[in-house]
């Protein structure tokens, strides 16, 4: 027995002895300065993902110095990770509300999908009204959920005088709380009852579903004016009309050429049959608009997704210019646009919709000379879209926090696809979760530099589980509500990436406008009847060096800060648009980066 007990000794002061050797073969100094600068961190005072990557390597290195096996060269290595994690830490620099922070930028949104997401009793509703100032109903007023009926009837409505629809529910609720809502959505092919064009498989003429286009857009716009004025600010008339994958398009290309046809869209097979010359089945987006413009005041727009893709932003941009130069024709005594803005849905993915393809896409869509809405916002974290790791049901969901590396492979889709991340040298859901706030931090970088001309950024849900694409972990809270780096990118983008944020010059009327007609290369001269002048500099003295434009001050304070008033240019920029002899020539608002007057 002693002898044992002797053997069990001599091995335990070998594997110590091992041990120390390993330890002696590393930087003490190095080892216990990074250990106590770990150990001396406040959880709470950085983003969760940024922490937990910190504390995996701490554990690590803590792990290596207990294992008798471990060589100087790994605690080596561990030690050096911990130190860029640490180095890779982000402030939770969070919002106590998205609205105020975003409040001189744009609405921020989010949906509604049924009763009691308004409540502030629960989270969800506490989350909703506390950071969110508009809301789209998630489903609630689609077609078929607002209507019903077979081909060839005459279609029966869910909302009436008295009605208490689920939307009847939402637009309240929202008035209650004073958010307004986006209406989503007229005329879409699809959840459309097949009473209104007989659907894909139907015989409808062109005026049979014309007229009942009409109906249904009247009852429908009128019914929420009607019994919650000034709610619905905003419909989206007309949804995907366009067909998918339009990356690229010819310099001759013609929008009409890639609509969804036939086969996909029973607006489109309906106004194919019974046309005469002149006519086009394309027709139906122009009523669709031409109708809702009769009915309601709220701005109209057309939504689609991928707006992002080179190609489908630049036919969207040429069907607007179209259908609102031949609205002004027919409707001269209408002094609004026809189609006043586009919704880009903005159902993005981490591996193929990068910023600057998001920018590219506002570009190309200003170039309309309309308003801009991210109606959809979400960012995917798997590719193709089916692949997700764990599914798409409740059951196999999962956290971002709370995978690793076996729970990070796709599930469909080729070889390389199902190993995106770890191909990438990924190895848990931590790190994909700090990637997606750095691209959100960079959307918003960009939705903020062209603010002027959007009015809107909607995230299509709130916290990751109870999201359309839950397998993918697209949204800004996990499935208890509390907050994921995205959040905290979200809330403060500039601090998220360590770059210094813009500060942006007041400058008066006049300047604004000058640099505003500059861009639209309204440079040439002409004769006014005073021996000379030019249309920028005469313009500029019309509106002189104002303090204050419609009523809004051309500068703001923020703490210390003098910033120029996005509001004070986008009065300017309306003004200049109304003006009786500038007509079509504004195109678009320059981006914040015009106004620039240093960086921090």
């Amino acid at each position: 027995m002693k002898k044992l007990l002797f053997i069990c000794s001599m091995v335990a002061l070998l594997a110590g002895a091992f041990t120390m050797q390993a330890l002696a073969n590393t930087d003490d100094n190095t080892l216990q300065t990074v250990i106590d600068e770990f150990e001396a961190l406040d959880e709470n005072v950085y983003t969760p993902a940024t922490y937990r990557l910190a504390k995996m390597e701490y554990d690590r290195v803590k792990a290596l110095i207990d294992d008798p096996n471990a060589t100087a060269d790994e605690i080596n290595a561990a030690i050096d990770a911990l130190n860029k994690r640490i180095t890779a830490l982000r402030v939770r620099n969070g919002s106590e509300s998205l609205w105020k922070t975003y409040e001189n930028y744009f609405e921020m949104g989010n949906i509604y999908s049924g009763p009691g997401n308004l409540d502030p009793s629960n989270t969800r509703g506490l989350l909703t009204s506390t950071h969110f100032n508009s809301l789209t109903a998630e489903n609630h007023m689609k077609p078929s959920l607002l209507s019903f009926g077979g081909a060839g009837e005459e279609g029966t409505f869910r909302i009436y005088e008295g009605s208490d629809h689920v939307s009847d529910q939402f637009v309240r609720e929202a008035q209650e709380n004073g958010i307004t809502v986006h209406g989503h959505v007229l005329v879409w092919h699809g959840q459309s009852p097949n009473w209104l064009n007989g659907g894909t498989n139907g015989d409808y003429t062109r005026e049979q579903a014309r007229e009942n286009m009409e109906r249904y857009i009247k009852t429908v716009v009128e019914h929420f004016d009607t019994y919650y004025p000034g709610v619905v600010t905003s419909w989206d008339v007309v949804n995907e009309a366009f067909v998918d994958g339009v990356s690229t398009i010819p310099e001759d290309a013609n929008w009409k050429d890639y609509l969804r046809q036939g086969n996909q869209s029973g607006w489109y097979k309906a106004y194919s049959n019974g046309m005469v010359e002149g006519e086009d089945p394309s027709d139906f987006i122009y009523d669709a608009f031409v109708f809702a413009r009769k009915y309601t005041d709220a701005k109209l727009f057309y939504n689609d997704f991928n707006m992002y893709q080179d190609g489908k932003s630049k036919l969207t941009a040429m069907m607007v210019k179209e259908l609102n130069e031949r609205y002004k024709k027919e409707y001269p005594e209408d002094p609004r646009q026809l189609i006043e803005g586009v919704g880009m849905q903005s159902h993005n993915y981490i591996m193929d919709t990068p910023p600057s393809s998001v920018e590219n896409g506002i570009l190309n869509l200003l170039e309309a000379g309309v308003d801009l809405i991210i109606s959809e916002l979400d960012l995917f974290a798997w590719f193709p879209w089916n692949a997700q790791p764990t599914g798409n049901s409740f059951a196999g969901y999962m956290d971002l926090r709370d995978r690793g590396i076996e729970h990070i492979i796709g599930s469909q889709g080729t070889e390389e696809q199902r190993n995106y991340w770890i191909d990438r040298g990924i190895t848990n859901g931590s790190e994909i979760e700090v990637i997606q706030a750095e691209i959100f931090a960079e959307y918003f970088r960009i939705y903020k530099n062209y603010a002027a001309s959007i009015d809107r950024v909607t995230f299509w849900g709130l916290n990751d589980m109870q999201s359309w694409r839950r397998g993918h972990n697209p949204l800004l809270w996990n499935s208890d509500f509390s907050p994921k780096d995205a959040f905290y990118a979200v809330s403060d983008p500039e601090g998220y990436l360590g770059v210094d944020p813009y500060y942006v010059k007041p400058v008066p009327a006049s300047k604004v406008a000058e640099i505003i007609l500059d861009y639209n290369d309204m440079k040439p001269a002409y004769r006014n009847g005073r021996n000379g002048g030019n249309f920028i500099s005469d313009v500029a003295r019309l509106m002189g060096p104002k303090k204050y434009f419609n009523n809004e001050p051309h500068s703001i304070k923020v703490g210390e800060l003098e910033l120029s008033n996005r509001a004070y240019r986008r009065a300017v920029f309306d003004f200049l648009k109304s003006h009786p002899v500038m007509e079509d020539k504004i195109i678009i608002m320059p981006p914040d980066t015009f106004f620039i007057n240093s960086m921090k």
